[in-house]
């Protein structure tokens, strides 16, 4: 098993053992579910078996991130058509707003910069480049001292901890440290109520998107950071509802059938936003087809299996509706 099911889950999960993980316990491990596909499978990527291209209504992220109860069985409402319109109309642009996602803009380069040096730079190399970044630095440390890596020796120095966690753990602990600023509160109604959980949701879906991948022989580091920038789609969607001024007027929990249109709403912002971003070439597919089929028509693998990965994510985090 990699170092990926080792990862930390989420404080959700933790809480629910009765207290947080302590030091120098081991970090819990996440093992694939029993309907991933296995490694050695012989099936094409694209046969992985997606779930129902919209989780049950009382399980749907949008729930959770607004931290409301399960959806209502209520016809849509002006309001929540209003909004869909809303949002609606962003889509028919041709890019999303950089005030929309006003972090993206210095936070992805940074990205790219990274995991493209990671692959072609020389140890030695990357750890001058990686030092510059305290909060990197420890990341890395914290990853490489842990209880799975500890039965080969102590780790004493920066190049010994990339050695060992290798070239995806390090582009997976560089997308980790870069990316959580991008999901910081922003000052709208919507906007500032989900701004809390949304690190929590994209961390969790980030990470079973990977040991999806890994169990179906799918790239995992484009799983990870599919699953790390998908809630960017709702990032967008809550602020122009924000700034169309209908979060006030809008019920909470909103309807069934506005959590469905704005959660194919979301996916769809996700691959606008995400077009321009070309991290990697698998992660810039997704985001083609995202845009171009949303999520009930998706064919790119990886939306499926982000589609999966969305259903565990809410289990491990608990989708009763209660604020984190």
């Amino acid at each position: 098993m990699s170092w990926l099911s080792w990862l930390m889950p989420g404080r959700r999960q933790a809480a629910r053992t009765g207290h947080e993980r302590q030091a120098d316990e081991p970090p819990l491990r996440i093992e694939p579910l029993a309907d991933a596909v296995p490694a050695a499978s012989t099936q094409a990527p694209a046969s992985v078996q997606p779930s129902p291209a919209v989780p049950a209504p009382g399980q749907q992220a949008i729930s959770w991130l607004l931290g409301c109860t399960a959806l209502a069985d209520s016809p849509m409402t002006a309001i929540e058509r209003d909004a869909l319109e809303a949002v609606g109309r962003a889509l028919a642009q041709p890019a999303v707003a950089d005030n929309l996602l006003p972090r993206a803009a210095a936070l992805i380069p940074q990205l790219i910069a990274l995991i493209r040096q990671s692959d072609t730079l020389p140890t030695p190399a990357i750890v001058e480049r990686v030092g510059k970044d305290t909060q990197l630095v420890a990341e890395l440390m914290r990853l490489a001292s842990s209880p799975y890596y500890r039965v080969q020796g102590e780790v004493s120095s920066l190049e010994q901890a990339i050695n060992l966690i290798g070239v995806q753990g390090l582009q997976t602990v560089i997308a980790r440290v870069l990316l959580k600023p991008i999901y910081g509160a922003a000052p709208g109604p919507l906007s500032g109520r989900a701004g809390p959980r949304m690190w929590e949701h994209s961390e969790a879906l980030a990470r079973h998107t990977a040991i999806l991948a890994d169990a179906s022989g799918q790239p995992v580091l484009d799983a990870y950071l599919a699953g790390m920038l998908h809630d960017t789609g709702w990032t967008v969607a809550f602020n122009l509802i924000d700034r169309a001024g209908l979060s006030a007027p809008l019920a909470l929990p909103p309807s069934q059938a506005f959590g469905t249109a704005v959660t194919e709403q979301a996916h769809r912002l996700f691959g606008l936003a995400a077009q321009p971003w070309d991290i990697t070439p698998g992660f810039t597919a997704l985001a083609r087809d995202a845009r171009r089929n949303g999520l009930a028509a998706a064919s790119h693998p990886l939306a499926q299996l982000l589609m999966q990965a969305q259903e565990r994510c809410l289990r491990e985090l608990g989708d009763d509706g209660k604020p984190a």
